[in-house]
């Protein structure tokens, strides 16, 4: 695909043409000039008049930049400039001052042969217009044609190689004179999936609680997201509270066994409910030795449309990886595949070592075009099954804004692919960015239907986090198809609820069933869970008769539940099963991070505005966080803290 690159040098009289993008966003969408004026001004009618003057050269080499001077002595309230030959028509918008001249300076780089055409809105409620022809040669590559690829394309004719100019564009200048965009802080063309929240049931009519694990922390990073950037209380859809309970440590010991998973359990007073009791579950698999994990085989697969060209994107998206990459190892193998109106090859299986390659490869990419996901996810797999390491981690990590508007007919399509090459023993990490137009339920849904996980990246502390300090979590998996069945004991436990995991909820046949699909674990990660629960006594009557046919004595009658858990080893197809049985006077959870976690999960349950959260307030809430914030040496706990304070601040708005 041709484009055109603007570069905006600073100026005086300009204000910031954000502002227009926040009052004027669909004129940044248009795709001609046409439409684009008639977006931003209300009507595409302009007047040719000499006045708008447009200084430039009318031939350019390919790849090239030229200047471009705009004057004009019209009283004017502001300038916009538009072109024909990039995907996106209006460039940038000057809002010009009282009293003042306008002299204006671009560069633009051009790979084609396109027009500009400069409007100016004068005072008078009048548009003034320019058009000129920039004739583009055929010689050199300005910036390079070559992607960073170690390639081999006598062995790979169905993949396009993609030079770097060609997949990729939009608001890019030298770092040297670039003023970074604003970050958009609307969120009403974001899309999230609505979650309706877990109710009471009676265990003598419904005794088996079934669930599939889930160890994602995306919503916890965008509801931080929502408070310090958006400076706003998130939607309640945007809040799962499973995710924000595993986004922390609880410190549960390690399995001492050749299972995965050591199985943890306490039971204590409820925060908000002096009438319920919490049950907490904790899955802990063993911490890795980073010298010991196997090689592995990494495809980057980059959303570089023109969605992803603020700096919360894919200039965040680049440093992010960048880390991982420093953490990579000579028997590693990375992959690069971009795409936006196509897909393309980047960067072929170089070496972990080959730090600079990877990295350097990484940097020159830059945002523009449709998002043409289908195909780039095709292409990437077909990378990594050409990449393949038998024994290895074979593992595509997807960063996108979850935009997805070209590509497969349909998102239901797009699942249907995703679930069809995860039979190939490839995973998918999906790690999401950027706001305004986030598309968290695709996102989502595709590391879910690509046996992997998901994370939002809002910061690159965030990113550390995910991609280095938990980076044996993220990228090993260590048991897939996990999940969770609690067998409560009517005559102990009157009711339950489960809090949160409303997206992960199995039918209870479904446990057994070796063809249903459930999440993945990876090493060192946790998975917790918590029930409320309504203990068992004289005077509650239940909404069910005794059952006639059943037992009416238990065996085990000390016995609050039984958790089970079943899983299949990643090379498997079969499921293994382990349990505990669970016990009121037992438990091997310390207090404080039992304590904590109780603040975690009812944080969200007032960000849900939850019809549960009897008697609780965030006072209580901040009060109990910070007397259990206990061994905190990341800072996340602390953080956790501040983010309630703003909430409770937000709240009273």
């Amino acid at each position: 695909m041709k484009k055109i690159l603007i570069y905006t040098l600073l100026l005086s009289y300009i204000l910031s043409a954000e502002n227009y993008r926040m009052t004027k966003p669909e004129a940044w969408k248009a795709t001609s000039i046409k439409d684009a004026i008639a977006k931003l001004y209300g009507t595409s009618k302009t007047i040719d008049d000499p006045r708008v003057k447009v200084v430039l050269s009318r031939l350019a080499e390919n790849g090239g930049s030229i200047p471009i001077r705009i004057t004009t002595t019209i009283a004017a309230k502001s300038i916009a400039v538009f072109q024909n030959a990039n995907v996106r028509a209006l460039v940038t918008v000057f809002s010009v001052a009282d009293n003042t001249i306008p002299d204006y300076n671009l560069r633009i780089k051009m790979s084609q042969t396109g027009h500009v055409t400069v409007v100016v809105e004068g005072r008078d409620g009048k548009l003034y217009s320019h058009t000129q022809e920039v004739d583009v040669s055929i010689s050199g590559c300005g910036g390079g044609c070559g992607g960073a690829s170690n390639s081999r394309p006598n062995k790979q004719a169905y993949r396009q190689y993609a030079p770097s100019r060609q997949v990729t564009q939009a608001y890019y200048t030298p770092k040297s004179t670039r003023p970074m965009p604003a970050p958009d802080m609307t969120t009403s063309n974001e899309g999230y999936n609505a979650l309706s929240e877990n109710t009471f049931k009676e265990v003598a009519l419904s005794p088996l609680s079934t669930l599939s694990t889930d160890v994602d922390t995306a919503s916890y990073a965008n509801i931080r997201r929502y408070l310090f950037e958006n400076k706003t209380l998130p939607h309640k859809d945007v809040v799962r509270i499973e995710e924000m309970l595993n986004y922390f440590d609880y410190h549960y010991a390690e399995p001492r066994t050749r299972e995965p998973f050591a199985i943890h359990t306490r039971v204590g007073e409820s925060l908000w409910n002096n009438e319920t009791k919490l049950l907490q579950i904790g899955l802990q698999t063993k911490k890795p030795h980073i010298e010991r994990l196997p090689a592995s085989n990494l495809v980057f697969l980059l959303d570089v449309s023109g969605s992803m060209g603020r700096a919360n994107k894919l200039p965040l998206l680049v440093k992010s990886l960048t880390l991982l990459v420093k953490e990579l190892r000579r028997k590693d193998r990375v992959s690069i595949v971009v795409y936006a109106g196509s897909a393309g090859l980047v960067l072929d299986r170089a070496r972990g070592d080959e730090k600079s390659k990877i990295i350097n490869a990484l940097k020159r990419l830059k945002a523009g075009g449709s998002t043409a996901g289908g195909r780039g996810i095709n292409l990437a797999y077909e990378v990594a099954q050409e990449a393949f390491i038998e024994g290895g981690n074979n593992r595509i990590i997807l960063a996108t804004d979850g935009d997805f508007n070209v590509g497969p007919r349909s998102q239901k399509d797009l699942e249907t692919l995703i679930e069809e090459k995860r039979k190939s023993g490839i995973y998918l990490t999906v790690l999401g960015f950027g706001m305004g137009n986030y598309k968290d339920n695709k996102a989502e849904t595709l590391a879910d239907k690509g046996n992997g996980n998901y994370a939002y990246i809002d910061t690159l502390l965030e990113a550390k986090k995910v991609l280095v300090t938990q980076m044996s979590g993220t990228l090993y998996t260590v048991a897939k198809d996990v999940k969770i069945q609690v067998e409560f004991n009517p005559a102990k436990v009157h009711s339950y609820r489960l809090i949160g995991y409303e997206n992960r909820l199995l039918n209870d046949e479904d446990f057994k069933n070796d063809k249903i699909d459930a999440a993945e674990v990876g090493m060192g990660h946790s998975v917790t869970a918590l029930y409320e629960i309504v203990m068992h006594s004289g005077y509650r009557t239940s909404k069910i008769d005794a059952l006639k046919y059943q037992k009416s004595e238990l065996v085990y009658s000390d016995e609050l539940a039984t958790v089970k858990i079943r899983y299949k080893h990643p090379e498997e197809h079969t499921s293994l099963e382990m349990q505990k049985s669970i016990h009121e006077d037992e438990y091997d959870i310390a207090t404080r991070d039992y304590l904590f976690a109780q603040s975690v999960a009812g944080f969200g349950m007032l960000l849900k505005d939850s019809i549960h959260n009897k008697n609780l307030n965030y006072d209580k809430l901040i009060r109990q966080a910070k007397e259990n914030k206990g061994r905190d040496e990341k800072g996340y706990r602390a953080e956790f803290i501040k983010m309630m304070e703003k909430a409770e601040i937000l709240k009273g708005l």
